[in-house]
């Protein structure tokens, strides 16, 4: 997974909602995105799974 990192507050910013549900079909957040997956209503722990193996420890 490419590192940093980049937040898209979909509230704010429309145009990050109509860009994760082109991608996704996904309407709701937290999404995380990288190395072309997709983890949709990720909690803290299921966010962790994804980055610790790539060496991300959050």
């Amino acid at each position: 997974m490419n590192s940093p990192y980049q937040v898209k507050n979909m509230t704010s910013n429309p145009k990050y909602a109509e860009e994760l549900q082109a991608k996704s079909a996904q309407t709701k957040s937290p999404t995380l995105h990288g190395d072309g997956k997709f983890l949709m209503d990720a909690s803290v722990e299921d966010v962790a799974n994804v980055l610790e193996p790539e060496g991300i420890v959050i």
